[in-house]
């Protein structure tokens, strides 16, 4: 399954090393080197940089559905204090690494910062390329999945093995009940590159591993449509613009990630005064949802904001 949190993982992994980035990955790099460079408060690499190699699974969950950026980002912030802590002293019994002491004192507030730490960088390093970088993940999704239905899933292992960075070793893609199996979840990435990510559930009942998924081109020529649209997203006969106002229209389109006031404006050169105002009328109109991620306020579209802007950008018919 596609998983935003761990592609925005690898990528650190890529941005964060004294070596340069291979040349499949160079060109997003670049671009995200840049963004960073003008947003430090956002910059995760320092950070990263400090972490253990192998994260620990609280840092990075293993994915359990299909979920946006902020979904994961809750299920990491609602990781139980119990769990945190004693992850921590089975990992490192003879001392927590000092990168990790702030989840080891106060493991709620940490975890909280580091979700907007994440969040941050990966609205100025990814979320202008997750569409078509989705795109490109669903389609090995599903390319596994006609495997998977046809030829069942040791033949599904398979194909994938020459790319997992580990052996499955015992586990299942079905564990039976009872059978003490963990369920293997694979994740492709399209920054996966050596990163070797696994992360097993704090019970143990699910080891989700990360390969190399095809498709890095797409990150190749920078967000996908860059060069045919205007710098608020629109497309020329803009017919939402017309409907609901220009700078709305542009906060509309922006929320297909969501975002909070913050990198909304950000992302559109909006004040974010202006970007509040917008976001106030869109979600009294009930085209725009909001809820929290720790402290922060963020907002995504609702089903009628997605069925209006699908309608409007002539995904459907007016059948």
């Amino acid at each position: 399954m596609a998983s935003p949190l761990w592609e925005g993982v690898a990528g650190l992994s890529l941005l964060a090393g004294d070596r340069g980035c291979p040349a499949p990955y160079a060109p997003w790099a670049r671009r995200a080197r840049q963004a960073l460079d003008r947003h430090p408060g956002a910059d995760a690499r320092a950070l990263f940089s400090r972490l253990p190699r192998r994260l620990p699974s609280f840092l990075l969950p293993p994915p359990s559905s299909a979920h946006d950026i902020t979904g994961e980002l809750e299920t990491l912030c609602a990781v139980p204090e119990e769990a945190v802590l004693a992850e921590l002293h089975s990992r490192f019994p003879n001392g927590v690494p000092e990168a990790l002491l702030s989840f080891a004192r106060s493991p709620a507030s940490a975890l909280t910062r580091y979700a907007e730490l994440m969040f941050d960088y990966w609205t100025l390093a990814l979320a202008p390329h997750w569409p078509a970088m989705r795109s490109a993940v669903e389609e090995e999704v599903l390319a596994h999945a006609r495997i998977l239905a046809t030829e069942g899933a040791e033949r599904m292992l398979g194909h994938l093995a020459p790319r997992l960075p580990l052996a499955p070793g015992p586990v299942s893609s079905a564990p039976h009940p009872g059978s003490g199996e963990p369920l293997l979840v694979v994740v492709p990435l399209l920054l996966a590159h050596e990163s070797g990510l696994t992360a097993r559930s704090a019970d143990g009942s699910t080891l989700a591993v990360a390969y190399q998924a095809r498709g890095i081109a797409v990150l190749m020529d920078g967000p996908d449509g860059a060069g045919s649209r205007r710098v608020d997203g629109a497309p020329p006969a803009d017919r939402l613009a017309l409907l609901v106002g220009r700078g709305r229209a542009a906060v509309l389109r922006a929320l297909v990630t969501p975002g909070s006031t913050t990198s909304i404006a950000a992302v559109l050169g909006l004040a974010a005064s202006t970007v509040s105002e917008h976001l106030a009328a869109l979600t009294s109109a009930g085209l725009v949802q909001r809820h929290r991620v720790g402290r922060r306020v963020m907002y995504e579209l609702d089903r009628f904001g997605l069925e209006l802007l699908d309608w409007m950008e002539g995904g459907r018919s007016a059948a």
